[in-house]
């Protein structure tokens, strides 16, 4: 009986340890979907812009569909937090909890549950997510600590006086000719591959070999996609794909020929 006992506690306790490594302060971003599941459209009753604002208020970093894609999460999509808001059951009250989790759908953080006797819908979620915000403690601030090996360095500013290499690249068994300007840059082409959708994204196979040469999943932008177990990303750039990562410190762009 005692080592039984023994050997509860001990799992007891690894368990809150590893909880207790979970911080929000190891997080650079925070995605915020665009409509929560109990809701019946995006953005239903302006809650999750109101979400977006509340956690800028906060500190966080929150993903931005209309601007670029961060590098340093397509390399590490573990930097980012996904933010969901709960509708709490109860009687008479309108009760809203926020809840943060990780890329592993662990709970790295979850609200105060906020109330509203509001009889107004939009009213009601409103004051009862400011007060989950409000009745919570943050004291939010990104340590750096969760950064993959392989992040990427800052993107280098271009000076006017600096001049664009433009290389063309003649692609195989095509005659197409793909004018790419980059800056700082090797480039290299991908012969012959097919795109096959998924569930998840895309897969890239070789057409001789019929094996899959990359894999990826979709992320929050359109056209963009993590490539799963490589470094970079692939995305649409016109009407072509590439692929782009970091090697040796160096951007590497890669024009992927797609056969039609």
């Amino acid at each position: 009986m005692k080592t039984k006992i023994y050997i509860f506690l001990l799992v007891l306790s690894a368990t809150m340890s590893s909880w207790a490594q979970l911080s929000i302060n190891d997080y650079k971003y925070v995605s915020v979907p665009d409509k929560f599941d109990f809701l019946k459209s995006n953005d239903e009753y302006q809650l999750n812009s109101l979400t977006v604002f509340l956690l800028e208020k906060q500190g966080f970093t929150v993903l931005d569909k209309s601007v670029n894609y961060p590098m340093d999460l397509a390399q590490n999509n573990c930097l980012k937090l996904n933010a969901n808001v709960l509708k709490i059951k109860g009687f008479l009250f309108s009760k809203l909890q926020l809840v943060l989790t990780d890329c592993e759908n662990r709970v790295v953080f979850s609200s105060e549950i906020g109330k509203s006797k509001l009889k107004n819908y939009q009213k009601a979620y409103h004051e009862a997510l400011r007060n989950a915000f409000a009745l919570s403690t943050f004291n939010y601030a990104y340590n750096g600590s969760n950064v993959s090996a392989a992040m990427p360095e800052p993107p280098k500013t271009i000076a006017k006086s600096t001049p664009v290499i433009v290389t063309e690249i003649a692609v195989k068994k095509q005659d197409i000719q793909e004018v790419i300007e980059v800056s700082d840059s090797s480039i290299e082409a991908v012969v012959g591959l097919l795109i096959q959708q998924t569930n998840s994204g895309y897969d890239f196979i070789d057409s001789i070999s019929k094996t899959i040469k990359f894999s990826t999943h979709a992320t929050l932008f359109d056209n963009v996609y993590i490539i799963d177990g490589q470094e970079g990303i692939i995305y649409k750039r016109g009407q072509n794909w590439v692929r782009e990562y970091i090697e040796n410190g160096n951007t590497t762009i890669e024009a992927l020929n797609i056969q039609r």
